[in-house]
Formats: C-alpha cells, sequence, structure tokens
C-alpha cells in the first residue's frame, strides 16, 4: 500500500479514511464548472463526515441536498440502491474504485470525486473504469496547490499545503468526446504566517 506523505499523518492513513475537504475546495470546483448542477434536482454527498461539502452546496443554493455517512447514520453507499441526480463527494480513497462504480449504477446525469491526481494510474482503472464508455470521464479539475486534508476545516477555506496533488474528476451520463484537464487556482487559500 502506497504511503500519503503528508505533513499530519505520520504517513499513516486514518483506519476511517475521514480526510475533510477544505470549504475552498468545493467552491472554487463550482465556479469553474459554471454552476452546471441543475440546483433543482437531487444531489447527495454519501460520504458527508463534517458536512463540509454539504454546506458549501447549501450555501451555493442547491435544493435537494442529501448527506449520507456510514460512520455518522449508518448509511452505506455501496449498498443503497436510491437513484439520485448528482453526487459531490470526497470518497474513502481505499474503496474509491468501488464507489465510482457504484455511483455509475445509481446516479442519473452526473458526478464528481475528489480524489488524488495518481488516480489516473493503474491497470485496474484503465480496464475498469476509464474505458467505461455508458458513463464516461468528462473532466478533471486540478489543483494548483497541494491541499492538506484533514480532521476539520475552517469556514474561510484556508488550508495548509501537503505534498499529495488532488483533482475533482467529473463523469458525465451523455459525454462524448474525451475527457478535458482544467486547473483551479487556489493559492489565495493557503495558509500563511498570521492566519488564526
Amino acid at each position: 500500500m502506497g504511503k500519503n506523505f503528508s505533513k499530519g499523518n505520520s504517513n499513516k492513513r486514518k483506519e476511517s479514511d475521514f480526510y475533510a475537504t477544505p470549504k475552498s475546495l468545493t467552491r472554487e470546483f463550482l465556479k469553474a464548472t459554471d454552476m452546471e448542477w441543475r440546483k433543482d434536482c437531487s444531489i447527495i454527498d454519501p460520504c458527508a463526515g463534517s458536512n463540509a461539502i454539504v454546506d458549501v452546496l447549501k450555501e451555493y443554493g442547491f435544493m435537494c441536498v442529501q448527506s449520507h455517512d456510514i460512520n455518522t447514520d449508518g448509511v452505506d453507499f455501496l449498498s443503497d440502491n436510491t437513484k439520485v441526480d448528482f453526487i459531490i463527494t470526497n470518497p474513502p480513497y481505499s474503496l474509491a474504485n468501488e464507489f465510482i462504480l457504484h455511483a455509475k449504477q445509481v446516479v442519473r446525469h452526473k458526478f464528481a470525486m475528489l480524489l488524488p491526481i495518481t488516480y489516473l494510474q493503474g491497470s485496474y482503472r484503465y480496464n475498469h473504469i476509464w474505458l467505461d464508455k455508458q458513463f464516461p470521464l468528462e473532466a478533471i479539475y486540478v489543483f494548483n496547490r497541494f491541499p492538506m486534508l484533514c480532521d476539520t476545516v475552517r469556514e474561510d477555506g484556508k488550508f495548509s499545503t501537503g505534498m499529495s496533488c488532488y483533482a475533482f474528476y467529473v463523469w458525465n451520463k451523455n459525454h462524448e468526446g474525451k475527457p478535458e484537464i482544467n486547473w483551479i487556482d487556489v493559492d489565495k487559500y493557503v495558509l500563511k504566517k498570521g492566519d488564526i
């Protein structure tokens, strides 16, 4: 198993695989996608944890937002076949393949998952996820700074930097053609000396 070279976890991942998403990442991702996620449709975060993503979705006016987390409300996304329009989530990376494949079964339109940029590699993913034409990858949105995912998030969206590069990967059932690569500038959210 690979190591996560992040200064906050001493090269050891948490058993629960819980790493909260800085709110700035979700905010800037929504801006970068031009709010093309229809606000009147159902959207869930099946790995809500501390509701960092859910809070931003509500802040941006999404009406039918639901949050689930097996650790907080006992809802196991991988066993739940309820259909939804959209998903935006930061899944447990140890189960990322399973979450993507299950999302392709229950999502009606599109879904986004925050994953390490290295997720693009691997023969299993190449054969079972990237070559899938029924629910293809539409785009990835790469953050230009390496956010360190941790237990808590700041309301202002600021974060410490780590060593792992992350991107939001977006799958769209109606996408045709090759996926796009986009970059999101989050430099202004990096914690500086003097930030409280």
